[in-house]
């Protein structure tokens, strides 16, 4: 007897998730519809924020005006931090200028 009622729940819940997951089914393809229509394929949309060389160009002037902080402690930089970072580039671009 117990096992009859073990079967029949068995088969209850496999027929009652069939159905949900028709339902489902139904619903997930309604809503990829409904939003196939708004996609815009990147190609077509503006690039945001800046590009890769901008960034990198920033970093470099950066660098070179010292204003970049040594230490987390030291932000904003103060003027002793950003005369040391000028001097430091300073060096370092006429290594760079003497290796090429």
């Amino acid at each position: 007897m117990k096992s009859k009622r073990i079967a029949l729940a068995v088969i209850f819940m496999s027929v009652l998730s069939t159905s949900v997951l028709a339902d489902n089914d139904q619903s997930v393809s309604a809503l990829a519809a409904s939003q196939s229509s708004q996609y815009v394929p990147a190609a077509q949309s503006r690039p945001i924020g800046k590009t890769r060389a901008q960034v990198r160009q920033e970093l470099i002037d950066a660098r070179r005006e010292g204003t970049i902080p040594t230490t987390e402690a030291d932000y904003p930089p103060s003027q002793r931090t950003i005369d040391a970072n000028r001097a430091r580039h300073q060096i370092l671009e006429r290594y760079w200028a003497s290796t090429d």
